[in-house]
C-alpha cells in the first residue's frame, strides 16, 4: 500500500465575511483618486457632456487661479509658513478635486439621496451651479482679500463638491421597466 493522499481540513462552506466601513459606505471607491484624464477631453460631440466638462474645468481653473493668487500673496507679504502651506495644500486641493469632477462628471444611473432620486441631470446642474459660485467667489476674492468669508465660501464649496462625489461613489440603482 502506498501513501495515502491527506484529505483538507479546510472547510467547504465558509460564512460571509463582514463588509469593511469602506465598502459599505463607498461601495464603489476601489482605489485612492484614480480617474482619467479623458473625464476633462473637451473632444466630444456631445452638447451636453461638453457643457459638462466646461463647468469641470472652469471650477478646476478657477480655484487653481485663486491658489496661486494666495501664494503669491504669501510670497509678497513674506509668510513663509503659509507659502509652504498653501503650495502643499494648492498641490493637493487640485488632484482631490479633479478626482471629485471626474466622479461627478462619469456619474451614471440614479441613486437615492435623503429620499429623492438623483440623477445624470441633477448632477449636471449642480456642476453648472458650482462653476458660477466658484466665479463669483473669484471675482469676490479681488474685493474681500482679508476678509474670511473667502476661505470660508471654499471650504463649503470643497465640502460639497466632495458630498456631490461621495454620492456618485454609491451603487446606481437597478433599472426598473414598470
Amino acid at each position: 500500500m502506498g501513501p495515502q493522499p491527506q484529505t483538507s481540513t479546510f472547510p467547504e462552506n465558509l460564512p460571509p465575511r463582514e463588509t469593511t466601513w469602506k465598502d459599505r459606505n463607498c461601495p464603489g471607491m476601489r482605489s485612492c483618486w484614480s480617474f482619467s484624464l479623458s473625464s476633462f477631453s473637451l473632444a466630444t460631440s456631445d452638447k451636453t457632456v461638453l457643457a459638462r466638462r466646461v463647468c469641470m474645468i472652469v471650477i478646476l481653473g478657477l480655484r487653481t487661479a485663486i491658489n496661486i493668487w494666495d501664494v503669491v500673496w504669501s510670497a509678497i507679504k513674506l509668510q513663509i509658513g503659509w507659502l509652504i502651506v498653501g503650495v502643499i495644500l494648492g498641490v493637493l486641493g487640485f488632484l482631490f478635486i479633479a478626482w471629485c469632477l471626474a466622479k461627478i462628471g462619469e456619474a451614471t444611473g440614479y441613486r437615492r439621496v435623503l429620499g429623492a432620486r438623483v440623477g445624470r441631470w441633477h448632477f449636471d446642474v449642480f456642476l453648472l451651479g458650482m462653476a458660477i459660485i466658484h466665479f463669483a467667489i473669484f471675482v469676490g476674492a479681488f474685493f474681500w482679500r482679508s476678509s474670511g468669508g473667502v476661505g470660508g465660501m471654499w471650504l463649503v464649496m470643497w465640502l460639497l463638491i466632495f458630498g456631490a462625489a461621495w454620492v456618485t461613489t454609491w451603487e446606481p440603482e437597478p433599472t426598473s421597466s414598470v
